[in-house]
Formats: C-alpha cells, sequence, structure tokens
C-alpha cells in the first residue's frame, strides 16, 4: 500500500461564533441593501406554514436543465396583511443614524397595548410638524405589526418589526410613508413573482449538546480514559488556556441566521389552496395569503420569518412557470 496522507479537518465551522440562544423570536435586521426604484418597503413579516413540491419549468441562463421541468423543494409561509402602526424617522450625525422622532397611528390594533402597554398615539401632533423634521431626516422606516389572529396562532400579542422604505429620494419615501401610516400593508405591495429576498430567522432550537452532536467530533476508541464523546485533547502545554477554537459543548440551535437569495416562486391570495388535505404538520390550515418560497426556511412552523429584498441578488430574476404545485 502506498503512504497514506495524514488528513485532520478541524471540526465545526467557526463562522457562526458564538453559537448562542437568539435574544427574541423576531429577528432584528441589521442591514438594508441599497434600493433606487419606486418607494417601497424593503422587507416583510410572514410565518412559516409547511413545505411542500413544486414542478416548473427552469429558466436560469446557462443552466445544465434550462428549459426542462424540475421538482424542487418549496416553503409555504403565511403571510397576512400587516398593519403600519407607526413611522421612524432617522437623522444621520457623524456617519451614525439617530432617532429623530416617532409617529404612532391613530388606527393602532387592539392588541398591540399587550405588547406595548403605554403606548399612546401622537399622529395629529407629530403631522403638524412633520415640515421641521423633512429638514433634516435621511431615512425613513416603518413599524409594522402583525395579526396573528389571521394566521390562526395560539397568541394575541403581534410581532412588531421595523422596515426601511427604499426608493432613492428620502423625501418620496416619507410621503410614502406617511400615506400608509395606520393601513394595511399586504406582501404584493412589497415583492413580486421571481424576486430573490433573503430569510432572517431563529433556527430550530436543539438545547444543550455534547460535542459530537454539535460538532460532528469523532467518537473515540472504546478503551478511551474518561470518556469517548469528547476531543482527545482541549489544548496544548503553550499557550496554556482553552482556546476559543476547541469544540466545546453548548447551545446547539435557536440561533439566529441569514440565508440568501431564495426566490418567491409564487404569491398565492387564496393560501387554502396550497393546503394538503390534513393540513400542514404542526401549523393546520392555512387561511390567508401565502408566499411559496424556492428552498427551505429556517425554524419551526408558526415560527416568524422576515423577508427582506435580497442584498446580492443575481441577474436573472423573472417569474418561473410553474406547471404544478403538489398539495
Amino acid at each position: 500500500m502506498g503512504h497514506r496522507k495524514y488528513s485532520a479537518p478541524r471540526r465545526g465551522s467557526l463562522a457562526f461564533l458564538p453559537r448562542g440562544r437568539a435574544s427574541r423570536l423576531v429577528p432584528r435586521v441589521k442591514y438594508w441593501p441599497e434600493y433606487k426604484g419606486e418607494p417601497r418597503p424593503l422587507g416583510f413579516l410572514a410565518y412559516k406554514a409547511g413545505v411542500t413540491s413544486v414542478y416548473y419549468v427552469d429558466t436560469t441562463p446557462n443552466s445544465p436543465t434550462q428549459g426542462v421541468e424540475v421538482q424542487k423543494l418549496a416553503t409555504i409561509l403565511s403571510a397576512p396583511p400587516v398593519i403600519v402602526a407607526g413611522i421612524v424617522l432617522y437623522k444621520d450625525e457623524g456617519g451614525k443614524l439617530v432617532e429623530l422622532t416617532k409617529i404612532w397611528s391613530k388606527n393602532l390594533p387592539p392588541d398591540i397595548k399587550r405588547k406595548i402597554p403605554t403606548l399612546r398615539s401622537n399622529e395629529d401632533e407629530m403631522l403638524a410638524r412633520i415640515e421641521e423634521f423633512r429638514k433634516s431626516v435621511s431615512e425613513v422606516r416603518l413599524i409594522i405589526a402583525s395579526q396573528p389572529k389571521l394566521v390562526r396562532l395560539p397568541k394575541k400579542k403581534p410581532d412588531i418589526l421595523e422596515v426601511k422604505v427604499g426608493g432613492g429620494d428620502v423625501q418620496k419615501c416619507l410621503d410614502y410613508a406617511l400615506s400608509k401610516l395606520g393601513k394595511e400593508l399586504s406582501p404584493t405591495e412589497v415583492f413580486r413573482e421571481g424576486e430573490f429576498v433573503d430569510v432572517i430567522a431563529v433556527t430550530t432550537g436543539h438545547g444543550f449538546q455534547g460535542v459530537v452532536k454539535r460538532y460532528g467530533v469523532k467518537i473515540l476508541p472504546r478503551k478511551s480514559r474518561k470518556t469517548k464523546r469528547g476531543v482527545g485533547a482541549i489544548g496544548p502545554w503553550k499557550p496554556s488556556y482553552v482556546m476559543y477554537t476547541v469544540p466545546r459543548a453548548g447551545q446547539m440551535g435557536f440561533h439566529r441566521r441569514t440565508e440568501f437569495n431564495k426566490r418567491i416562486l409564487k404569491l398565492e391570495s387564496d393560501g387554502a389552496k396550497l393546503v394538503p388535505k390534513s393540513g400542514f404538520h404542526k401549523f393546520g390550515v392555512l387561511r390567508s395569503s401565502a408566499i411559496v418560497l424556492e428552498g427551505s426556511v429556517p425554524g419551526t412552523p408558526k415560527r416568524p420569518v422576515v423577508l427582506r429584498i435580497a442584498a446580492r441578488p443575481p441577474t436573472h430574476q423573472e417569474p418561473p412557470r410553474i406547471t404544478l404545485i403538489q398539495v
């Protein structure tokens, strides 16, 4: 036998450190991409329902299956309209965003007081002063509140999220935000079929796990001292401490993660058409509008998912020709 080169690749990626629990179920969006079209919100809030199979004709340029019908996994998201509960105006101070003011609508959903008990509407007062804010505003965001009763969730508190309004000119974005204050916002006003989006969500939690399950460390021989399901050595003599790169037991799952470039295959106004006879596992029957997203989505059913316009989209963004959505 020839000489076999010794190889010991490290166990587990260091790209996701620290692997701690997410601080909230509705993740904060840390980056909003630039958008130069007509003013529109750059994100939306939906809820994971289940998965299915979608058959469509592949139109991706230079793809090996271009022009051929392909089968892909797709995730169904429950996406009822959200309510624009408020507007946040930011100004730029030395390259940092500083909050200028918040405008809370008169048409607030009743259950939002369960989330923010001290919330009071100031729409009339702030709209009277809107001209003085126009001079220094540099970014406009909407405060959207979900409607859990339309998703049939076992809770009454709405989920609240800040969504940037993009469109180049800040004054046009402000006018757009004011026109939407207190009204419902549907997913068709934010996205279109064939568009790529980024998914930000909290992954499925697995609790406190050891290094074999958490990092894929090799199980030691049966005559090993002390333990088999652990690392052989946690470090050298020098440096005389345990380095952060050594696999250790700890929290696995329930992490905030961003997945890029998931294509919207279909925006369905009647989600009941996409539900199997037995309903979605751990979700039930879908009675709201829905988004069919190509690929998988982090998290468990009923978990909130933030959709953001793609930060680094591919060049092709045309709607696919769907032949069948398996129900």
